[in-house]
């Protein structure tokens, strides 16, 4: 038996109606939002540039190298907790970095993937972030070291 014709346009209706519903944002101004159907306002005003800073902690190995530091020698698994942490003692001054400094060295002693690291390193850094994903990762200038200690013994 065939199904009536309106039990066959619902599923096309209901489409329709929640296409619309997921386009409605770009009806409105960039500055409203509205959840669920939202704009993105964050993403969507305007910048000056696409500048951003970014401060990471470094470790300076026997061979001279220096390697970037997970977010467990920051004490946690999560890297926007580590992030948070790191930008949160560099923005409260020399103290706070230092003492920051200390216990990320601690880790890094206790560490076998940095077995012979001589020091810690907290820098801020600056990139044109559209820049660094189309492949230039340079910074655009030098690093501001926030904090530097020695890497005690294990």
């Amino acid at each position: 038996m065939a199904e009536p014709r309106s039990a066959a346009a619902f599923p096309w209706l209901l489409g329709l109606v929640l296409l619309g519903l997921m386009l409605s944002p770009l009806t409105r101004p960039p500055s409203q939002d509205s959840f669920p159907f939202s704009s993105y306002p964050m993403f969507a005003h305007g910048r000056k540039n696409a500048e951003t800073a970014v401060d990471r902690a470094v470790a300076h190995l026997p061979d001279g190298s220096v390697a970037m530091l997970p977010p467990r020698a920051l004490g946690t698994d999560e890297v926007l907790q580590a992030a948070t942490t790191l930008g949160t003692a560099v923005r409260r001054g020399k103290r706070a970095s230092a003492r920051l400094c200390a216990q990320i060295a601690a880790r890094v002693a206790r560490d076998p993937a940095f077995a012979g690291a001589t020091a810690v390193e907290l820098l801020s850094e600056r990139y044109d972030a559209i820049a660094y994903f189309a492949g230039d990762t340079a910074p655009l200038d030098k690093p501001t070291r926030r904090a530097h200690c020695k890497v005690p013994p294990p």
